[in-house]
Parts: structure tokens; C-alpha cells; sequence
């Protein structure tokens, strides 16, 4: 039978809503406790009701609230309810109720001063004997203290892992606004381009139908002077015959011969030659636009279908390469240079993620849209879009050649420990410090960067450079190859650690390295391999 104090604490657990001990027990704003499902059916009658808009009601002490209150499990009170029901305690008196209130064992009213670890709870000496005596245990402020370090540890992972995230977010914002900015750009620039062409091409056919009116007129004046020649001859040779009808009339044979010996000879028929052909005429003009339809469709073509592309520009790589020799000029000065040429080939580690390396490290590319497979982790990749060469140079005199598919291309020299990471504000970093020395080939002229100094060049610009470093001398100068070799810059300076070739690439465009093959003679001009030579013969 339950003791004196046992039946107090069970009256005091009792809903008066249902007169039964609390079931899943809640508390209103107003410090009163119900059985949740109690409280929130006599909620619910009170929204119905004609009262429903006085609000909502404690059944205990009839405090009013304008709105439903929020309702949250009494955590305490349940664990009593259940101490109750479930007898554990054989004279739940209220000072052991009490004391779970103030975080004491539930079993045995003590302070709970351990921590078992077997079942992960806090537990007094008493449970440390009896109930918890084969568990591991340790006193709960020296298991706080490792789930601190744990979870300091945790923290600093997090936050560290956080900073990376807003790092990598802040990255893909600023990509964003670059492929947006590139965007624009080459939009503006593709329109403009357009606009410049088609008013060429209007022009073009100003000029063609004026060349056409032109000769018109001329064939259709000679057609008028002929006509107006063949009328007065026409007019002559009919005087003629009336007057020699007149005369064979005439029965007088002495008036005859008079006559006759004064009539004038009407000569013979001239007619000067007309020969007008508008299609030799205008051959030259036929032709230009035939050669620009074919250009035009064909670049068109090759533009908006990449595997085309870059089919035609590997198959006019090879004949560039087995043509060079006819192509590009055998002066003294480039004889002279090609002595020291060295072979090069790039770097494939140190490539910006977005440009290509082929032709076994010979040629890089930077296609729009594509991705190098590799990591762009590795600290020694470029974020700016640069790529280094795998050749080093310490000492003597060293000269290498290279092609360009078109204009904003960076080519130059850096000691191997140049900055891998951006600058602010700028597109690359050749040039813009004390580690490296840069040819910036731009639409309308050439600039020379070192050290952040900047000097303009005004030269034709050339599909071919070469390139001298005197390391010995501390000289470094950039050479145009056309039909004839111009000096465009040189730096002088003191050169102090291994020297890399290195270049930048704008998007879309290509840079191809020069080689010469074992063997090979420096009259043979630009040296192709003999696997692309015959790779080239073998092509259609």
C-alpha cells in the first residue's frame, strides 16, 4: 500500500481536466500543467464555441490568452509521472522528487557525480556500485573536459571547413562574374566585328555595281558613236544612188561622161568593232566575291562545328609545318639566330586549368569551355590563364621560334618561383614584377612589360616571333618574322636564377613551339618533325 507521502505526490500529478495522473504532462504560460491532449481538446472546444473570440482559457485560473499558446513537453514532471508509475521508487517521498528536479539521481536522491560511459549517462556513487559497477566510469567534470577538447576540435574543423566554403562560394561568384564580363565582351566585340563586316561588304558592292555601270556606259557610248557613224554613211551611200539612178537616166551620152567623171566614189563600208564581254570585264570582281563566299561558308562552318575545327586546324598546323621552309624568310640575321635554337616543350603541371597542351607538349590551346582533367589544387598551376615550358636556362646563348593563331597572346621569360595566384585587377603577370619579362602582342601593336613598365611598340604584327636570351650578357629581345626579320624590343638587365620561357594565352587562342628535328640543316628553315611531314603528305 502506498506510504502517507507517496499518495500526496500522486495527487499532486493529477490533470484537473481528466482527474487522472498526467499524460505526456505540458505547461500553459500561466505555470499550470495539463495532459497535452487534455488541454489542447479543451483548446480546441473553446475555437469552436461561441466564446472563441475572448480567446483561450486556463481551465485552472481562468487567465486568458489572445492567442493559442505554444505548448512544449515538461520534461521533469514526466520523468516523475514515470518514477511514479513504474514504482521504482518504493516511497517516492518529495525530497527524492526534488531531487531530480536538481539534477540528482532518480534511483537514489544522490549527487550525480559520474559519468558511465557503458550507457552514457551521468550516475551517482550509488549506481557506480551497484548497477553501473562492471561499466567504465569516470567522473563526469573530467568527461565534460574530453568532449570539450572533442568538440573544440570539431569547431575548429568546421569553422575552418565554413571559411573554405564562403572562400570557394566567393571564387564561383567572382567566375560568374568573369564568364559574364567575358561574356559581354566577346558579344560586343562578335557584333562589332559583324558591323565591320558587313559594312565591307557593302562597300564591296558599291564598288562592284559602280564597275558595272561603269562599263555599261562605255559599251553603250561606243554602241551610240557607232550608230551615228553607220547613219551618216547610210545617208552618203543613198545620195550615191539617186544621183547614179539620175545619170544612167541621162540620154546624153557627153552630159553622162561630164557627170560621171564628178560624181564622187561613196568608199567602202566602216563600221569600227564592238566587243563588249561584262564577264571578263568584271572578272576580277566575280572572283573576289567568289573566293569571300567560300571563306566566309567555310569559316562559318568550321566555327560552329568544334570537332570540323579543330580537324581543319590540325591538318593547317601540319601543312603550316611542312611549308614553313618556303614560307618564312632565310635572312642573314635569322640564319644567324637559328644557330643557337633550342627546342621546347611545355610544361603540362603548371597549365591553367582552362588551357589545352597536344602535339606530345608542343602546342597549348585556350578553348572556351573547356577543363584540364588534372587537379587545379596543384600549387603549381596558374590561376591567371599562363603555362610554363619544362626547359630551364642558365647560361649562353639560347633562340626559339613560335606561332601564334591570332593577337593578346603574352610571350616571355620568368625564374621558376613567379606567383602562381592572381593579382587583383590584372589578367596575367608577366611582366608586372621583378621575376619575369613579357612581349604583350595586342589587335594594333606590341607592349613590352617588366616590372609593372610598360613601353608601346607601333610594328606590324606577325604570326611568327622568335625569340633571343643572352643569359651571359643579360640580354633578352623579341624578334617579328615575316617576309623579312624586325627587331621589335629588347631588355637588358642582370639575370640571376634558371630562366623558364612561359606565355599567356587570351581565350581562343593557340601557341605553337617550333622544333627542329636531329639532323636537320638551318637552311631548312622552320623544322618540322618527319612524323608530321609524312603525316601531312598522307592527308587528302
Amino acid at each position: 500500500m502506498a506510504s502517507r507521502g507517496s499518495q500526496k505526490l500522486e495527487d499532486k500529478l493529477v490533470c484537473c481536466i481528466c482527474l487522472e495522473m498526467f499524460a505526456t504532462p505540458v505547461t500553459a504560460l500561466c505555470g499550470h500543467s495539463f495532459c497535452e491532449k487534455c488541454i489542447n481538446s479543451h483548446w480546441d472546444k473553446e475555437e469552436q464555441g461561441p466564446a472563441s473570440r475572448n480567446g483561450y482559457t486556463c481551465p485552472e485560473c481562468r487567465k486568458s490568452f489572445s492567442k493559442r499558446p505554444q505548448l512544449s513537453k515538461t520534461v521533469q514532471l514526466d520523468t516523475i509521472v514515470d518514477i511514479v508509475k513504474l514504482g521504482e521508487l518504493p516511497t517516492p517521498e518529495p525530497e527524492k522528487v526534488a531531487a531530480v528536479c536538481e539534477k540528482r539521481c532518480p534511483r537514489h536522491g544522490r549527487a550525480l557525480e559520474l559519468y558511465c560511459k557503458t550507457e552514457k549517462q551521468l550516475i551517482c556513487c550509488v549506481c557506480a556500485l551497484k548497477a553501473c559497477q562492471n561499466h567504465q566510469k569516470v567522473l563526469f567534470d573530467e568527461e565534460r573536459k574530453i568532449k570539450e577538447e572533442n568538440l573544440k576540435e570539431t569547431l575548429e574543423k568546421t569553422e575552418k571547413m565554413e571559411k573554405e566554403i564562403n572562400e570557394e562560394i566567393q571564387k564561383l561568384e567572382k567566375q560568374a562574374v568573369g564568364i559574364k564580363d567575358s561574356s559581354e565582351k566577346l558579344k560586343s566585340a562578335v557584333l562589332q566585328k559583324c558591323v565591320h563586316l558587313s559594312e565591307a561588304l557593302k562597300e564591296c558592292q558599291r564598288k562592284a555595281l559602280e564597275r558595272v555601270e561603269k562599263e555599261q556606259a562605255a559599251a553603250l557610248n561606243q554602241v551610240q558613236e557607232n550608230w551615228n557613224q553607220l547613219h551618216h554613211q547610210q545617208a552618203t551611200v543613198s545620195e550615191h544612188n539617186k544621183k547614179a539612178r539620175q545619170l544612167l537616166a541621162c540620154p546624153d551620152g557627153m552630159v553622162f561622161l561630164e557627170v560621171f567623171l564628178v560624181l564622187p566614189t561613196p568608199g567602202s563600208l566602216e563600221v569600227p568593232p564592238l566587243e563588249f564581254d561584262l564577264a571578263c570585264s568584271v572578272d576580277s570582281i566575280t572572283k573576289f566575291f567568289s573566293t569571300v563566299s567560300r571563306i566566309f561558308q567555310e569559316a562559318l562552318s568550321n566555327s560552329f562545328n568544334p570537332v570540323a575545327a579543330d580537324a581543319q586546324s590540325s591538318l593547317e598546323s601540319k601543312a603550316v609545318r611542312v611549308r614553313a621552309a618556303q614560307c618564312l624568310p632565310e635572312t642573314e640575321l635569322r640564319m644567324h639566330l637559328l644557330k643557337d635554337h633550342r627546342n621546347l616543350t611545355f610544361d603540362p603541371a603548371t597549365a591553367n586549368k582552362y588551357l589545352q597542351v597536344s602535339e606530345q607538349n608542343r602546342k597549348a590551346k585556350h578553348a572556351p569551355g573547356s577543363r584540364s582533367t588534372l587537379s587545379s589544387r596543384d600549387p603549381q598551376k596558374f590561376e591567371p590563364w599562363q603555362i610554363l615550358c619544362a626547359q630551364q636556362f642558365t647560361q649562353g646563348s639560347n633562340y626559339w621560334e613560335v606561332k601564334l593563331s591570332g593577337q593578346s597572346v603574352v610571350i616571355g621569360i620568368a625564374y621558376e618561383k613567379i606567383p602562381r595566384k592572381k593579382r587583383a585587377g590584372c589578367t596575367f603577370t608577366i611582366g608586372l614584377d621583378k621575376l619575369s619579362w613579357g612581349l604583350h602582342v595586342q589587335e594594333d601593336c606590341y607592349v613590352a612589360y617588366h616590372n609593372s613598365e610598360s613601353k608601346k611598340i607601333k610594328e606590324s604584327l606577325c604570326k611568327f616571333i622568335g625569340v633571343k636570351l643572352d643569359y651571359d650578357q643579360g640580354v633578352l629581345s623579341f624578334y617579328g618574322i615575316e617576309d623579312h626579320m624586325k627587331h621589335l624590343h629588347s631588355f637588358h638587365t642582370i639575370f640571376t636564377e634558371p630562366l623558364c620561357p612561359i606565355f599567356w594565352l587570351c581565350e581562343g587562342t593557340a601557341v605553337t613551339l617550333c622544333q627542329k628535328s636531329r639532323g636537320q640543316s638551318i637552311a631548312d628553315g622552320m623544322f618540322p618533325d618527319s612524323q608530321a611531314v609524312s603525316d601531312a603528305v598522307e592527308q587528302p
